[in-house]
């Protein structure tokens, strides 16, 4: 019986096909989906089964003609979607080795102006306050990725209405939910409310409305999130595991380990926003703003020896085998990586790394609102889901007189 992340076609080039089996089975230990893996696989299996070219031969200029040639009739999403599972598969073969350079323009993939509207809405009025409402959002430093969100629900909610949005009712906006949401996620269903909440929000703000239609008994009532730590064996399992790697990898793991930054505050660090004196670090983090970080002493070392060991001038702390600032994607393999090495029983990811530095700071005792500074939470109520995780000291006597 043929494997889920086994091409189930024959393709013209065998080569084809082994590296794509390989390519799935590595996702498939890099504990993605079923779901995923099968897309990736129907995919990749379209693409080669066109061509007798190998992957290593295969130019941007060939992989843009077959895109646009495939447009006819398909949706803008699809296409995006054959282009990002493309771009994956040869990012895979770039870190294998298998190719010098992989044939994606990346420039085709970044959207230069996330807050504008991919599609025509039959009311112009809900056309212009949606696009300022989203405009608002990017003034605010608000992340590209939060803005594409809201922007694609938005259109999804507006692009068949033709009633002005501050007409529409309350029982209309509920009614629609119930019809379209149907099977979705109770988490996802309040993440879309909170979208209309805030779009009407914003009306109200700017005197388009009196009151917003939306209504707070809506939201489903969902369990308080626990965050997901390692626990100290863990920990110490990682550590030891980075005792067997490249000095660069081990200090990136200590230095999410011991100072909670994000991936994207990681990724921008240059040489010179670190102290080693002071043990400290200067990171941009959400909205645009720096704040200080700090690290331990070994942390400290290790980062001398790294930079000891670099013969470049190039202002990144983190660099890749080119000497290119190391990827956010790479940046998160490499965490990746150390789990599966160290056989954590579920995937370990860099922000896994930042709730195990607060759970940490908690167990020895900080103030929630030290721990909120630290990891740079403007609101304590952020920081406040990390009082959900149950105290360790009484799972320990648990444990001890119950088993």
């Amino acid at each position: 019986m043929t494997k889920y992340w086994e091409v189930y076609r024959t393709l013209p080039n065998a080569d084809n096909q082994k590296v794509i089996n390989e390519f799935l089975l590595y996702k498939k230990n890099t504990n993605r989906s079923q779901k995923t893996i099968e897309e990736y696989r129907i995919q990749l299996q379209f693409f080669f089964k066109e061509t007798e070219v190998l992957f290593s031969s295969i130019t941007n200029d060939y992989i843009e003609k077959w895109l646009t040639e495939k447009q006819n009739g398909r949706k803008a999403k699809t296409i995006k979607n054959y282009f990002n599972i493309l771009r994956c598969f040869y990012l895979f073969c770039e870190k294998k080795r298998y190719i010098e350079n992989s044939p994606i323009n990346n420039s085709r993939k970044r959207e230069e102006k996330c807050w504008e509207l991919t599609k025509q809405f039959p009311n112009e009025e809900n056309q212009a306050v949606v696009h300022e409402y989203l405009l608002s959002m990017k003034v605010a430093n608000l992340s590209e990725a939060t803005i594409v969100q809201y922007r694609f629900f938005l259109e999804k909610f507006f692009e068949e209405r033709e009633e002005r949005f501050s007409t529409i009712t309350s029982e209309d906006i509920l009614n629609w939910f119930i019809e379209k949401q149907k099977g979705l996620k109770e988490g996802t269903i309040k993440f879309r409310f909170t979208i209309m909440s805030s779009f009407y929000n914003f009306s109200v703000g700017e005197g388009y409305l009196v009151k917003s239609p939306i209504k707070s008994r809506w939201y489903p009532r969902l369990p308080k999130p626990v965050p997901k730590y390692l626990e100290k064996e863990e920990i110490e399992k990682v550590r030891i595991h980075g005792e067997q790697i490249s000095i660069r990898d081990r200090l990136l793991l200590e230095f999410l380990f011991v100072s909670g930054s994000r991936v994207g505050e990681l990724y921008k660090l240059d040489r010179e926003d670190v102290d080693l004196e002071q043990r400290t670090a200067q990171v941009l983090g959400k909205g645009k703003k720096f704040r200080l970080v700090h690290f331990t002493e070994k942390c400290a070392l290790l980062i001398e020896r790294y930079l000891e060991s670099r013969v470049d001038d190039h202002p990144a702390l983190f660099l890749s085998a080119r000497e290119t600032r190391l990827s956010i994607r790479r940046i998160q393999e490499i965490v990746e990586n150390a789990g599966i090495r160290t056989g954590l029983s579920s995937s370990l990811y860099p922000h896994r790394l930042r709730h195990t530095f607060a759970t940490e700071l908690l167990a020895k005792g900080a103030e929630l609102s030290f721990i909120a500074d630290e990891l740079g939470h403007e609101d304590l109520k952020t920081t406040k889901i990390y009082a959900n995780i149950p105290n360790r000291a009484m799972i320990s006597l648990y444990r001890k007189y119950m088993g």
